[in-house]
């Protein structure tokens, strides 16, 4: 089993969804979790704390709250986010995009210019939240979807930037995840589209999402770093299906 048996975890956005798995999962390797997310709803046996993430000073109060009660942090997981999807360019306002992104990135890159601050001098874990959208591009999703391409490409500055403090800075990257905020969309025309297009088949259960930042959070996961990793059934990897007429020689010189 992946070792983070006795660390400091504080996980954004911990009260449901993807967090909530990580949360538990982190639980149940031994770790000692905070949960920050907008109440002090959480799972059993974690500690919640109050913030929103698209405040810096907010970010940074639960930062040292939780550093204040244990002595130092760990591991931090930047995972809170929110997804507008079904919005094109032309329909996205100027206060649904900065939304977005003071929330999905603001978040992110406040968490790496503050968690470093309470992690030991032996270094750390700092793990984000992308998506598969952030990795390839997607039709009426524009504001989410550059946003997370965004949260890739700052996990990889501060993997660059934090290596010398001995820091790993690394992003998973989920596809679509069998959550709340999926399910409970009446006929939610995202499941069969996605379900048809993704190699495995199926949607993506929150726990194996989860296994990925245990694995990344882990004494194991030493020497990786800088990297973002899909977690989504293969999606980003290529179409599942691709309708081809049959191979002729007589057509294929140039």
């Amino acid at each position: 089993m992946f070792t983070i048996n006795n660390k400091v975890a504080v996980v954004t956005g911990g009260a449901s969804g993807i967090g909530e798995a990580i949360v538990k999962v982190f639980l149940a390797a031994g770790a000692t979790v905070y949960s920050v997310d907008l109440s002090e709803t959480c799972v059993e046996g974690a500690i919640p704390l109050v913030a929103d993430v698209s405040k810096e000073d907010q970010i940074e109060a639960v930062l040292a709250k939780a550093s204040e009660q244990t002595g130092h942090i760990d591991i931090l997981v930047n995972n809170a986010g929110i997804q507008p999807l079904g919005l094109t360019f032309d329909e996205v306002t100027y206060e649904d995009l900065t939304r977005t992104f003071e929330v999905n990135v603001n978040g992110i890159f406040f968490g790496l210019k503050h968690g470093p601050r309470f992690m030991p001098e032996s270094g750390g874990r700092i793990i984000s939240t992308s998506s598969f959208v952030g990795l390839l591009g997607i039709p009426a999703g524009s504001a989410y979807a550059v946003s997370k391409a965004a949260v890739a490409h700052a996990t990889k500055c501060g993997a660059v930037e934090l290596a010398p403090r001995g820091i790993t800075v690394n992003a998973v990257a989920p596809g679509t995840v069998l959550t709340p905020f999926v399910t409970n969309i009446p006929d939610n025309p995202e499941i069969p589209f996605v379900t048809q297009r993704t190699p495995l088949g199926r949607l993506a259960l929150p726990e194996e999402i989860a296994a990925a930042f245990l694995f990344l959070a882990s004494d194991e996961a030493s020497y990786v770093t800088g990297v973002v990793l899909p977690v989504d059934g293969g999606i980003a990897a290529g179409w599942e299906a691709y309708d081809l007429p049959p191979f002729d020689e007589s057509i294929t010189k140039t």
